[in-house]
């Protein structure tokens, strides 16, 4: 029998030649219809220090562009190769970009009120919420929990604030421990042909027959484990009947009162040392809406996570302004945050219209949400992916960045830059590769330990923040 083994081994030899030769072909190459991509097989057996995490084909830091609202149109879309026309300088120079918040209100005092409801905590005896929307970047309460622990160490406070009724990262968290079952769950992201009541932070919950959910306290953080008032948020079209039993106590039954289509709140309180352990049984009932509960200690500052895995921002939209206005004569948020933009940024970035378009419509739809309320915007940060075949932050991260500070400018909002913030082009992929790992090797998501990090910049901003209202407000 003839031996084949040279001809085999040759062939093989030839078609590994060809493919690495793929990676000397231009991107873009055109052969008739097809276009070619750039491709490196040796990708995945190259050492990680040898990748590139700075090949962003994009401006500096320093002279980065932004997208006027005058360049944008139908006829003029902006794309990743589009030369960006810049429009008026912001009142904030890009040499501080990532440092400061940037405050684009109207009087250039964006903060001032939620700084006085800081300070009212310890004369008055206030309670400050803030509310922060955003995607998957905090779901698990990454980031927002090691920045809700810091602030209540130095402001007061106590138990994470408003928490679900049910959430695909229960067994992630380490804030609370979080048990359920027997729950129907629609969500603005999820569920968007349905016609419900979506509540504050874009979900809805009904109950089956049995529906059970339990909140206990967590050990990790310094203030998670004890909360003194548990407020349970509802809408019923009559009494529905509800069997509850805190920390060791034996179970009660209440009935919960019924007032049309009005949100109504349950709550009960224990001394200290607090609660620890909640559960609620209910039975199935017509027109029952739960929207979620608070875990809350008395005054000091609470973080409420509205984290919605997949949310774009345009969503939100699906949320009823009447509603949010009689959640917040409970609530009351003196600052509301919204950090999204994970699930828009891509490396193709052919149109931005589409997006800067739905921004655009959520920023206006927040603040008819939440009239009078300082809003923040936190942008896009970094994300690394796969560019011309080599590891690197995708092209269209330092265009949203710039699209979200603009419109943050034109809807007189505040804004702060997370992409260089956290460090720029690369850092993702800089994170992934630290020991511990501080995210993930998706390149997209933080893992605790760097949610850590960035929540501890996070309070340090904060800090420096109030030190210059501070100085801004008291008299020389």
């Amino acid at each position: 029998m003839k031996n084949y083994l040279g001809q085999g081994l040759g062939l093989t030899a030839l078609v590994c030649l060809g493919m690495i030769g793929l990676y000397f072909v231009p991107d873009g190459w055109q052969i008739g219809n097809f276009t070619l991509r750039r491709m490196d097989v040796l990708y995945d057996i190259r050492p990680e220090d040898a990748l590139s995490i700075d090949t962003l084909t994009a401006q500096p830091s320093d002279t980065l562009a932004y997208f006027a609202p005058d360049t944008v149109s139908a006829e003029n879309p902006v794309t990743a190769d589009s030369t960006i026309k810049a429009g008026p300088l912001p009142p904030v120079d890009s040499m501080f970009f990532g440092s400061i918040i940037e405050d684009y209100t109207p009087d250039q005092s964006g903060l001032h009120r939620f700084f006085a409801a800081i300070d009212s905590i310890k004369s008055h005896g206030n309670t400050v919420r803030v509310a922060f929307y955003g995607d998957s970047f905090i779901e698990g309460d990454i980031l927002v929990g090691d920045l809700r622990d810091t602030l209540q160490t130095l402001w007061g406070g106590a138990g994470v604030g408003f928490v679900p009724i049910t959430s695909e990262v229960a067994r992630f968290k380490r804030t609370l421990q979080h048990n359920y079952r027997g729950w129907n769950t629609f969500s603005v992201v999820k569920n968007r042909e349905a016609h419900v009541p979506f509540g504050l932070n874009g979900s809805v919950y009904f109950p089956q027959s049995g529906a059970f959910v339990q909140y206990m306290g967590a050990r990790y953080f310094h203030h998670t484990q004890f909360w003194r008032q548990f407020r349970l948020f509802y809408s019923a079209q009559e009494g529905v009947g509800m069997q509850w039993a805190r920390n060791t106590d034996p179970p009660q039954n209440v009935l919960l009162p019924a007032k049309g289509n009005q949100l109504q709140m349950w709550s009960t309180e224990a001394n200290y040392p607090g609660i620890s352990n909640i559960s609620l049984h209910f039975s199935t009932a017509d027109s029952f809406h739960v929207y979620g509960a608070a875990l809350e200690d008395g005054p000091g500052i609470y973080f409420d996570n509205f984290s919605v895995r997949g949310n774009t921002g345009g969503p939100l939209m699906r949320i009823n302004p009447a509603l949010v206005h009689q959640f917040d004569r409970y609530q009351q948020y003196d600052l509301v945050i919204l950090q999204v933009g994970l699930n828009a940024v891509s490396n193709s970035l052919n149109n931005l219209n589409w997006y800067r378009a739905e921004l655009d419509r959520t920023y206006a739809h927040l603040r008819s949400c939440f009239p009078g309320r300082p809003i923040l915007i936190i942008s896009l940060g970094d994300r690394g992916g796969k560019v011309d075949g080599r590891l690197a932050t995708m092209r269209g991260v330092p265009y949203i960045v710039a699209m979200q500070r603009d419109l943050a400018r034109k809807h007189g909002f505040l804004f702060y830059d997370l992409f260089h913030g956290m460090g720029g082009p690369g850092v993702m992929i800089a994170m992934a590769n630290e020991k511990p790992m501080l995210a993930n090797k998706d390149y997209t998501h933080l893992t605790h330990e760097g949610g850590r990090q960035v929540g501890y910049m996070f309070a340090r901003l904060f800090l420096a923040e109030q030190r210059k209202n501070h100085q801004q407000t008291t008299p020389q």
